[in-house]
């Protein structure tokens, strides 16, 4: 993997799934090894995900992910749809879709009441020391040496009652959106744009919509998605443009390894079979999605009617968005 990456490193983690769905809704231990614990001080910009939830706020908690997750992709890719290009559109919201299941779950932010729920290796900076120097002078920056740092150390923490934030597996990617504080502190740091799911959201789908953009401009130069049609004019796979977008520009930092995808030979096709089992999950859509190591999240009414519309108009090369217009407006 290149360094330039927004990581995807909670696909890492080898956890057991057999107690995430106890009838009484009780607190995922797996989550806690994947988390770091915010400052009670700091004002956040949610939804907040709650594993000792019931099934009616899970189903609200995703419905307002979704929600917010298609107004910043339809922000970034209507000029797509404003070109004429419909399957374009719906194939960069599919992907926006997507990618923060791949990346983070679904989760953001996690509301969890427990005296031994912070970590206190992630807390302390000792977690992220071992990936190396910089790292570690990075987040003591950002994170540590604020008056009221956004990562205090776990004692310094004298509630039960905490809200935290995902990160990946060496603590050097952070959020929703996986973003890598090594590459991608002038701004996303910077701006605290980790205090809102919005903002990360924004920040991230504005990442992989480079990528997107480029690689649809040049589309002839990817085998992997442009296929021979008729006369031989090219024409665009636009579910492998979804996985090449993020083998390249997403995971790995580079367009040019837009194909590795397509690459049975490569070292990381472990990681592009697990992005495309996502892919598929988002794609066969039926009002439930599952996130592993989650939840199945049922949506509300109006984000399942949007989620299905978008799946459906890329799927169908129709253009269907009375729905979607609903939850846009």
């Amino acid at each position: 993997m290149k360094s330039t990456k927004l990581l995807a490193t909670c696909a890492v983690f080898a956890l057991t799934t057999s107690s995430l769905f106890a009838a009484d809704p009780a607190r995922n231990k797996s989550l806690d090894r994947m988390m770091y614990t915010i400052n009670p001080e700091i004002a956040l910009s949610g939804p907040v995900f709650s594993d000792q939830s019931d099934t009616a706020a899970k189903t609200k908690y995703a419905s307002d992910l979704v929600r917010l997750i298609l107004k910043e992709a339809d922000s970034q890719a209507k000029s797509y749809l404003e070109a004429g290009d419909t399957q374009a559109y719906y194939t960069a919201l599919t992907m926006a879709l997507t990618v923060p299941m791949q990346e983070g779950l679904y989760i953001q932010y996690r509301s969890v009441t427990g005296s031994d729920v912070c970590n206190v290796d992630a807390n302390s900076g000792d977690l992220v020391k071992k990936a190396g120097e910089m790292n570690y002078g990075i987040f003591n920056q950002y994170f540590k040496t604020a008056q009221k740092p956004f990562f205090p150390n776990c004692s310094d923490i004298k509630s039960d009652k905490i809200t935290q934030i995902i990160r990946g597996g060496d603590g050097t990617d952070l959020s929703i959106m996986q973003v890598s504080i090594r590459w991608h502190f002038d701004d996303f740091l910077a701006n605290k744009k980790y205090e809102s799911v919005q903002s990360t959201l924004a920040y991230g789908i504005r990442h992989l919509m480079k990528g997107f953009n480029s690689v649809y401009r040049n589309v002839d130069q990817y085998k992997c998605i442009a296929e021979s049609g008729l006369f031989k004019k090219k024409k665009i796979n636009y579910i492998n443009l979804i996985r090449g977008v993020w083998a390249g520009q997403y995971n790995s930092g580079s367009i040019t390894k837009t194909c590795r995808f397509d690459d049975s030979s490569s070292p990381f096709k472990g990681h592009d079979k697990g992005f495309s089992k996502n892919l598929d999950k988002v794609l066969a859509f039926n009002g439930v999605l599952s996130v592993d190591m989650v939840a199945d999240f049922k949506l509300d009414a109006d984000a399942s009617a949007a989620f299905s519309e978008v799946v459906n108009n890329l799927k169908g090369a129709t253009n269907n968005k009375t729905a979607l217009d609903k939850i846009l407006k």
